[in-house]
């Protein structure tokens, strides 16, 4: 596994992500025997650790290991059981006691992010939120976290830093958390979200498209695409007209799912000034294309 991913883990987790990154061959070896696979390289590594694996009759899958305790990865086998397969990458094997799971493999697992022209693209994205997106039992919604819940990352945000002194400017962050408050009240059907459904996280395959790594929470429908649109300034070649390209995008998920264009454009607002937030509670990061994404954002109107 490389460097960066150890130096990552290190610093979030200290001595014990340190142990655990240790741990890895360990626990890769104790399931190569359980489940009888052979596991490859791993992919690019962000927060768990990912790899490709074979069966013993030759099929692809993903073997998926997180940090001991980590609590989204219940989440994420919760939300996977509960799409079964519908719009979402299917669990094989799996252990919750340990962290670890086994996936099926999205082949040729091409990003959608890479599909040209976009409005394609868009329009594989529209299809599988249509299938994707189903109402959650009360029974099965209460581990899941709700768009309030979210939200408390302003007031601890806010407990760290007055408004006038932190570093994200004042009107912006107070018109988030103004969306995050007030929208939620609309009485609304909730469904099962994703959560972190960027371009990068729905791939091509046999079965047609697929999302992996859900989160899992519940809420509205038009608050899933609030991280689909949230990061023009990533999303598009650098020197584009960002304002005439995340507009056409906002349109045309709006025609082609029903929802309100200004409650799309609100909410991708919303997610990126949240999306800051967490890098700084997380990372203490202060990453400023999301500052720029919030004022493009802020800029479109309809």
């Amino acid at each position: 596994m490389n460097e960066e991913f150890v130096k990552k883990i290190t610093a979030l987790r200290g001595d014990l992500g340190k142990q655990w990154v240790e741990d890895i061959p360990g626990i890769i070896k104790k399931y190569e025997q359980e489940w009888d696979i052979t596991c490859l390289p791993p992919f690019p590594l962000s927060y768990n650790y990912v790899a490709p694996a074979k069966t013993q009759d030759e099929k692809h899958v993903v073997l998926k290991i997180s940090f001991p305790n980590n609590k989204e990865f219940p989440l994420e086998m919760k939300a996977l059981e509960f799409y079964n397969g519908i719009g979402a990458i299917k669990i094989l094997q799996e252990d919750i006691k340990n962290d670890v799971m086994l996936l099926e493999k999205a082949e040729p697992g091409t990003r959608v992010r890479d599909i040209t022209p976009e409005k394609e693209q868009i329009s594989y994205v529209s299809d599988l939120l249509k299938q994707f997106h189903k109402p959650i039992p009360d029974d099965l919604a209460s581990p899941f976290p709700t768009i309030p819940d979210w939200a408390k990352a302003f007031d601890r945000y806010k407990e760290k830093f007055s408004s006038e002194s932190g570093p994200i400017p004042q009107w912006m962050f107070e018109k988030a958390q103004n969306i995050f408050k007030e929208f939620p009240k609309e009485k609304k059907e909730h469904v099962l979200l994703h959560g972190d459904l960027h371009s990068d996280n729905i791939l091509s395959s046999q079965r047609g498209w697929l999302v992996i790594d859900p989160k899992g929470i519940v809420g509205e429908r038009e608050f899933e695409l609030g991280t689909y649109l949230r990061n023009p300034y990533y999303d598009y070649p650098k020197g584009s007209d960002y304002i005439k390209l995340e507009t056409e995008r906002i349109l045309q998920f709006s025609e082609q799912l029903g929802f309100d264009k200004n409650r799309l454009r609100d909410w991708a607002f919303a997610c990126a000034v949240i999306s800051l937030l967490w890098s700084l509670e997380d990372e203490n990061y202060f990453n400023e294309i999301y500052i720029q994404n919030a004022e493009l954002l802020n800029k479109i109107k309809f």
